[in-house]
């Protein structure tokens, strides 16, 4: 970014949110640029992806205003929409929890009876309330991965559990695994992962991806992977990991 550009965005926060919000937005893009410098090199990679902090990337994007990316927009969110409408309706789901349901996109395509969606960020999941306030087959609610346990999540679960790109962006280890967890304690019947599934570091702050069928395999062995199904785009890295509860 441009020090002109630069300088600008620093006046208008400052007009908009005042000097203790022009202050904590100054912090963050500082925080952000060091571990971009980080994530570049293999011998400060392990640290960068240690410090990185998801919860704060993706709220300060969605409060910003911006969206999920382009995997839930266009022809390729209508391929999403088509395989998992056609799958609840095959097997009779009654019930769809979806962890990381992002700026609501993806979820407008979505034909199911009942459907959860969790967010990191509050600021998605106050938007999408505000967007399916009139659609009572729709709820949203926070998620934080230190404290999903014991009486909500059995309170959210659900016969079908969907992640849809977002195993990439858990960056840090501790949040990849807490997050599995979490999905795979909360179905009763199915858990359908679409992502990439080949480890490799990338210079986005936000993606790291990783072989996670290898993991899965290791910490749920109640589950079995029982389809795959490729990606119709190239274009795109994600494929559809269909798990069945034994």
């Amino acid at each position: 970014m441009r020090t002109s550009t630069l300088a600008r965005r620093g006046v208008d926060i400052a007009l908009d949110e005042g000097l203790r919000g022009f202050a904590g937005r100054t912090t963050t893009y500082l925080k952000m640029r060091l571990l971009s410098l980080m994530g570049r090199t293999d011998r400060t990679r392990a640290l960068y992806y240690r410090l990185f902090d998801s919860t704060q990337y993706w709220e300060q994007r969605y409060a910003d205003g911006r969206d999920s990316g382009p995997g839930s927009r266009g022809e390729h969110s209508r391929f999403k929409a088509d395989f998992l409408n056609a799958f609840v309706d095959e097997h009779d789901i009654d019930s769809v929890l979806e962890f990381g349901c992002g700026d609501g996109d993806q979820v407008a395509l979505a034909e199911y009876p009942a459907y959860r969606g969790l967010e990191i960020s509050e600021s998605a999941v106050e938007a999408c309330s505000r967007r399916f306030a009139d659609d009572e087959t729709k709820t949203f609610a926070h998620y934080d991965p230190g404290e999903y346990h014991g009486e909500q999540r059995e309170r959210f679960e659900a016969e079908l559990v969907l992640s849809l790109e977002v195993v990439f962006h858990l960056v840090d280890d501790e949040t990849f695994e807490e997050t599995m967890h979490d999905m795979f304690a909360s179905a009763t019947r199915y858990v359908i992962v679409f992502s990439s599934n080949h480890d490799e570091t990338t210079p986005e702050l936000h993606v790291r991806h990783r072989r996670f069928t290898d993991y899965v395999e290791t910490a749920f062995p109640n589950f079995e992977l029982i389809e795959t199904v490729e990606n119709e785009y190239e274009s795109r890295h994600s494929d559809f990991y269909v798990y069945e509860k034994r």
